[in-house]
């Protein structure tokens, strides 16, 4: 096993380090802003300060590394904690957090750095689970387990296939669960965590992204017993987010060490009036050094009494003491203020001591919570990095939207499994996304693990397919169906709902629709070639939306393959202010989890440019076809195609889109608007 083993992780880490090279090149850094600074108490060597993220983003990692960018220059920091859109900086040396306008800067492949230290550390050290890992991606056999499982009592909710998909990941691993989309892939994934906590496993639920991550953890909590075990402090989120099901790590910190909580909390206020007592020392003394030698004398000789504020007094002194000093000589006043910030100071100095040592008690009430939490939810990345994470080690390991995942750090989180592995995910959507054009990258982190390991999922008996989608009006659904599912899909009873949405504008009653442009529309290119844009399809786009939202359809997404062109409708939107915040346009892979009512996919591409490379493939399976299998299956009752049917008929490397426009024709129609 140690030379198969290093197989692996030496082609991960030549992979890894192209890749990183390739993002160097075409990403650059990340730059989000940050405000409401402040100073937060020392601990040992390490400064730490606070802010709030104005824009909250995935590439926030607990313990990594980034540069702190403010008027006084640049600094190293450490993430130390994320709490909502509270963030906690760790610093070597001080800076002032008070200028305006700091900025955190983010290298994205820093998290690849850490990958690859995280991919070494797996050789030599026994307390990983290597064969887990090796048996996921099919170089060591699947393993059966005798005993049955214990189901829980809400799995008769569940249809014939979800639970199929229960008893599979309970009884076998590695184990894939194929969640073609609206068949609930992520509820029956609560289900099988409520199981394989009956058969007393310890789980970690991760993914790529943190949406992914509390997707999976709010349908999880929508279960009782879940809920049960999360007031018991058992099930954990680490990392940003967890906040709406009251499950991150703060939140569980804080509820099962309330009496800590209440007494840091207090500190915290009687540190700040110190803080204010020992200021109104520092400006009293300096009005009193400013004031100079008195120019003349009183009437007995004694010198006049410097006109110092009171209220400054009464802050550091209180009232009593304030109306005593007034009346006495400014060296005696200027005595008496330093002797007070002195004992002010020293006070400072024990509550400090005081306030570090419930925090560093409540840091390990942090590491108590993980060790002892039975269900455990992080991204990926907080797998390899946090350190809170870096010694836990699990029965099972379970990986939402599974085939966006790049293969190194799947397999890193693999060695973390005891016992399971379960993948949920659909092989026929969006791959993992790597920059590098390199073949050898490709195929070591541009394909997915159900490639890898089940590249004919319908025929292995590591994989159980959800056969019955709920989301998708049932002619979307076959569309959907017929194209990427080989007829397999079947149709819930929420056609009632979907047909509501397919009755209303634009053209009434019609649930699928291609909106033929028919040559009179043109592409252009922008980026050197690799974004493209069409002035006449995203008007009309912007159009039929309009249409839609004044029809009372309640939620619209625009869809296109392009940056450019979604760029370019996002401006056309916020000339509509009807539309102001209710219609969404992004790119495909911004959709990828989601659902909307209506859906507009613009395909862009037309003369005099030949059919783009995002579009272009021949047969399912290209990258291509799982582009526009996400596309059209986030429409729960309305799919518009807006295309040049023509034109990709005539280009042979367009056959895919070809085909997918003559069936949405044939379940729905085809309409010719008059394009300005």
């Amino acid at each position: 096993m140690p030379e198969l083993l290093q197989r692996f992780i030496d082609s991960f880490v030549k992979a890894v380090t192209v890749e990183m090279e390739a993002m160097r090149q075409r990403l650059g850094s990340f730059e989000m802003p940050l405000a409401d600074g402040t100073a937060m108490e020392r601990e040992g060597d390490q400064r730490r300060y606070g802010f709030r993220v104005v824009q909250l983003n995935d590439k926030l990692v607990v313990h990594g590394e980034c540069t702190l960018v403010t008027g006084g220059g640049e600094a190293l920091v450490t993430i130390l904690s994320l709490d909502g859109d509270q963030i906690v900086l760790g610093c070597e040396r001080d800076i002032d957090p008070h200028q305006a306008s700091p900025i955190l800067v983010i290298y994205p492949w820093f998290l690849y750095q850490k990958l690859l230290i995280a991919l070494r550390n797996l050789l030599g050290d026994d307390s990983y689970c290597t064969d887990s890992a090796l048996a996921l991606f099919g170089r060591r056999p699947p393993r059966d387990f005798d005993l049955p499982p214990l189901v829980s009592d809400g799995t008769c909710r569940l249809n014939a296939s979800q639970r199929q998909a229960v008893h599979l990941s309970c009884s076998r691993t590695p184990a894939f669960v194929w969640g073609p989309p609206g068949t609930g892939k992520t509820t029956t994934l609560g289900h099988i965590v409520l199981a394989l906590l009956d058969l007393d496993q310890r789980i970690l639920i991760t993914s790529t992204t943190n949406a992914a991550v509390d997707q999976a953890l709010d349908r999880l909590m929508e279960l009782d017993e879940a809920t049960e075990a999360l007031e018991r402090g058992q099930i954990v989120r680490i990392g940003q987010g967890g906040e709406r099901s009251h499950a991150s790590l703060p939140q569980v910190v804080r509820r099962l060490n309330g009496k800590v909580r209440d007494e840091l909390a207090g500190l915290h206020q009687r540190r700040a009036r110190l803080r204010t007592r020992i200021e109104g020392c520092v400006q009293l003394l300096a009005v009193l050094a400013d004031a100079g030698e008195p120019q003349q004398l009183g009437l007995f000789g004694n010198d006049v009494p410097a006109a110092v504020n009171p209220w400054r007094l009464g802050t550091s002194f209180g009232e009593r003491h304030a109306s005593a000093i007034m009346g006495q000589s400014r060296p005696e006043q200027q005595r008496l203020i330093a002797r007070r910030q002195r004992r002010l100071e020293a006070a400072l100095g024990l509550l400090e001591k005081r306030v570090s040592d419930r925090l560093r008690l409540l840091r390990h009430e942090e590491t108590r919570v993980v060790r002892e939490a039975r269900v455990v939810l992080a991204t990926m990345s907080n797998v390899y990095i946090n350190r809170l994470l870096e010694p836990e080690r699990f029965d099972t390991v379970i990986v939402e939207e599974a085939g966006m995942c790049v293969l190194p750090t799947l397999f890193y989180c693999a060695c973390l499994a005891r016992q399971r592995t379960i993948m949920v995910g659909d092989p026929r959507q969006l791959p993992p996304i790597v920059q590098s054009n390199q073949h050898y990258v490709h195929r070591a982190m541009g394909r997915g693990i159900f490639a890898v390991t089940v590249p004919q999922p319908h025929d292995s008996d590591l994989v159980a397919m959800l056969d019955t989608q709920y989301r998708m009006h049932p002619d979307i659904g076959d569309l959907v169906g017929r194209l990427f599912y080989d007829g397999r899909l079947r149709h819930g009873d929420n056609t009632r709902d979907t047909q509501a949405i397919a009755d209303r504008s634009p053209y009434p009653g019609a649930p699928v629709v291609v909106v033929d442009t028919a040559g009179s529309t043109t592409c252009a290119a922008r980026q050197g070639g690799y974004s493209r844009y069409n002035e006449a399809s995203a008007r009309l786009c912007v159009d039929l939306a309009i249409q839609a939202m004044g029809d009372g359809i309640a939620s619209v997404a625009i869809i296109t393959p392009y940056v450019e062109q979604s760029r370019l409708i996002r401006r056309l939107l916020s000339a509509a202010p009807e539309l102001s915040g209710k219609v969404e346009c992004r790119t495909v892979h911004r959709f990828q989890g989601g659902e909307r009512d209506m859906v507009i996919l613009d395909t862009v591409d037309a003369e005099p440019l030949p059919p783009g490379i995002l579009l272009a493939g021949s047969a399912p399976g290209a990258s291509s076809s799982n582009l526009i299998n996400v596309s059209i299956s986030r429409a729960r009752g309305k799919l518009v195609v807006v295309a040049d049917v023509a034109y990709f008929r005539r280009h042979p490397k367009a056959r895919l889109l070809s085909h997918v426009l003559h069936e949405a024709i044939r379940v729905g129609r085809r309409e010719v608007p008059t394009v300005e």
